[in-house]
């Protein structure tokens, strides 16, 4: 990873934090999607579980922590048919 993908990936990572906790969850949610195809999901994951206890969402439903699991098994397979699509056409 260069410099610049390193701050995109910060960058990124913060604006997802930030926005969530300032409850504008479109925005978040739109951020996670870009993060998620520019990387990886799995950085995600930390994030869902720290926010759910910024929260207090352990003595309820994690609903972040769930989310981001149900988003990392959704992604990984869009990521691999998105290989086989582009492999198939080379």
């Amino acid at each position: 990873m260069t410099f610049s993908q390193g701050f995109l990936a910060l960058g990124l990572y913060l604006v997802i934090i930030f926005s969530v906790m300032q409850s504008q969850i479109l925005i978040g949610i739109v951020t996670v999607v870009l993060y998620t195809f520019k990387f990886s999901a799995t950085a995600l994951l930390p994030l869902a579980i720290i926010l759910d206890g910024y929260y207090g969402a352990f003595y309820t439903v994690p609903v972040f922590s769930i989310g981001i699991i149900i988003w990392y098994v959704v992604s990984e397979i869009f990521r691999s048919a998105m290989n086989i699509v582009q492999s198939n056409n080379e």
